[in-house]
């Protein structure tokens, strides 16, 4: 029999907009009225953000008082809508099946390559752009699985140098450390690895230099859908490499959770035996391997919550890129000099599919863009949720994240066309390469959407901006020197600057230190109870009290961004919409962990 054909009845989610009471022109106007727009020249600025703030929490309340005080037992899909499978029960097995059977193909006994989805590395490309001597994978093998990018010693005679550059004696502070480390003394060779072992590894390279890591993603029947994708990796990284496609997989996610806490109680047993045998994969693998699974985690979960309440159906192709350790690099006429410490980056392009009910292509778009928003959020959102609390504060920075405060601090943001390119590039004072990036964009026909200024949060200088595809809503959101992401830099590497080059280097080379490991057992902690919070996520929406919760922020915030989009005029919409979104999903996400952490909703009670 194949399961695969199902009959579904389709239940419809609660008319939000009607239940919230907003008047969505009203608040639309309200909105632009709050700032300047000038549909002319292409920009907007000076947005109230607290009118967005005050609808919200109205969507919210009047959403909980209506299924607290309307709905009797209600389920989650009672609230946002979904399919049911409708069931036949049959007193015995018939004898044939509902469908008719014309046409049969032919039987294997396992899928043949050709009919594999496949992923590819490698360490370089040649002149044409093709990959030179790549690994190969089934994506299936690899999807979910714990994939990373990090530098060895090339000789014993580097790891030699680079142990002459620590202290004698145990290193209990990272204040102990180096500063910066000489890339001309040390070589190292890359080693992608999964689950623990290596299967390729690079050339000799300067500590400091970069390595183009390229990967190429190939669908059965349709072959590579892009070009292979490069993403220059600097020497003294460590990375988490991102295979994901379709779901997260709780079982990955129990695994992890599991294995972090045995790595927590033997960095906190102070044992000098049990942490001299902890590998670098124990420790920064797995460790940016819940943010990579988070990111996922969320991303999925949320673009699936927002396609039932607008008709759209969201599936995850390849989700791939990097999250981990980057350091930054000093130059000397081109050359690397040093590396010095740096800060957490992701780097996430996204491959989905999105069909849409009565094929409405202005709704396809639409949601399309919003997910985009949703994707640059969570470059910033999962390692703010990694590494700060009210005890440690930190901020990273996205491209929506960029744009929102450069809005604050009342800059412009500029819709780019070739249209208006002649006057309205003299206004942005972004760096020469990013300058380069934007008009390459425009020449090709897409847009671009970015801020006037410099933008900072501690640590990083620099400019948010978004290539977008107007014809299907799609987009690269990027932030100044290319990431295709966001980065952070950490309180502690900050105030401790030698921290981040043993972080990078000593734990990713040696992974031996003794009294170091405090900070890492610390870091540990941070990322059990991060996993925690994903895999709450995912099962919660299974649970009455935490799911129902959790779709009153959704909610709130689905009315308040659907409703702007509809009125917001066409040359700044996407502008505007950005700017609302950005910050929306910031508040979403503050509300989930609220949510998530409290489990204190009218429900539960």
């Amino acid at each position: 029999m194949d399961a695969s054909y199902k009959q579904y009845e389709h239940k419809k989610s609660l008319d939000a907009v009607a239940i919230s009471g907003i008047d969505a022109e009203k608040l639309a106007k309200d909105f632009v009225a709050s700032g300047s727009v000038n549909e002319t020249e292409g920009w907007a600025t000076g947005f109230n953000a607290q009118l967005l703030k005050d609808a919200q929490a109205q969507a919210q309340q009047k959403l909980e008082d209506h299924i607290k005080n309307q709905m009797q037992n209600p389920t989650v899909g009672d609230v946002i809508g979904g399919a049911k499978t409708i069931v036949q029960e049959f007193p015995m097995l018939p004898s044939a099946l509902p469908n008719p059977i014309v046409a049969t193909g032919a039987r294997y006994d396992k899928l043949p390559v050709s009919l594999q989805q496949h992923i590819r590395y490698s360490f370089d490309k040649d002149i044409e752009g093709n990959m030179v001597d790549p690994i190969d994978f089934a994506f299936a093998k690899v999807n979910n699985q714990k994939l990373t990018l990090s530098f060895k010693p090339a000789t014993t005679a580097d790891e030699d140098a680079l142990k002459s550059l620590l202290p004698e004696g145990e290193i209990t502070n990272p204040s102990q450390l180096p500063t910066s480390i000489p890339s001309y003394l040390i070589k190292v060779i890359p080693e992608l690895k999964l689950n623990g072992q290596t299967v390729k590894s690079g050339n000799a390279m300067k500590l400091g230099e970069e390595v183009p890591f390229v990967t190429g993603v190939s669908f059965a029947g349709r072959g590579e859908l892009q070009s292979p994708r490069t993403y220059n990796v600097i020497a003294g990284s460590y990375l988490s490499i991102n295979a994901i496609a379709g779901s997260v997989s709780s079982d990955e996610l129990n695994k992890l959770k599991t294995t972090l806490k045995s790595t927590k109680t033997k960095l906190e047993s102070k044992d000098k035996v049990q942490i001299a045998a902890l590998t670098r994969e124990e420790l920064l693998g797995d460790l940016f391997r819940v943010g990579s699974l988070g990111y996922y985690a969320q991303l999925i979960g949320l673009n699936q919550i927002l396609g039932l309440q607008s008709g759209v159906h969201y599936q995850l192709s390849a989700g791939t890129g990097t999250f981990g350790y980057e350091p930054k690099v000093s130059y000397f006429f081109g050359f690397p000099k040093a590396i010095q410490p740096g800060g957490a980056v992701f780097d996430i392009p996204l491959s989905f599919i999105v069909g849409v009910n009565e094929g409405d292509a202005a709704k396809k778009k639409e949601f399309v863009l919003q997910s985009g928003i949703l994707s640059s959020t969570l470059e910033h959102a999962v390692p703010e949720q990694m590494f700060t609390n009210a005890e440690n504060p930190g901020e990273a920075i996205s491209a929506v994240k960029a744009l929102q405060k450069a809005n604050a601090a009342g800059q412009r943001t500029y819709h780019i066309t070739q249209a208006n390119q002649a006057t309205t590039l003299p206004n942005i004072h972004h760096d020469s390469d990013t300058m380069t990036e934007i008009r390459n964009a425009l020449n090709v026909g897409k847009e671009v959407i970015t801020h006037t200024d410099k933008v900072s949060i501690p640590g990083w200088t620099g400019a948010g901006y978004i290539i977008i595809d107007q014809n299907v809503g799609d987009g690269a959101y990027k932030i100044a020197g290319g990431a295709n992401g966001g980065t952070m830099v950490l309180d502690w590497i900050k105030d401790n600057p030698g921290g981040a080059a043993i972080l990078g280097l000593v734990l990713g080379l040696l992974a031996g230190v003794g009294g170091f490991f405090g900070a890492i057992a610390f870091l540990l902690s941070l990322a059990i109870g991060v996993i925690s919070l994903y895999y709450d996520s995912l099962t919660v929406l299974n649970s009455k009290c935490g799911g129902v919760g959790l779709q009153f922020l959704f909610i709130g915030v689905g009315v308040v961004i659907f409703a702007l989009g509809l009125a917001a005029g066409a040359a700044v919409g996407a502008a505007i919409a950005l700017a609302v979104g950005g910050y929306l999903w910031g508040q979403l996400f503050t509300g989930i962990q609220e949510t998530l952490s409290k489990g204190a909703h009218p429900l539960c009670n």
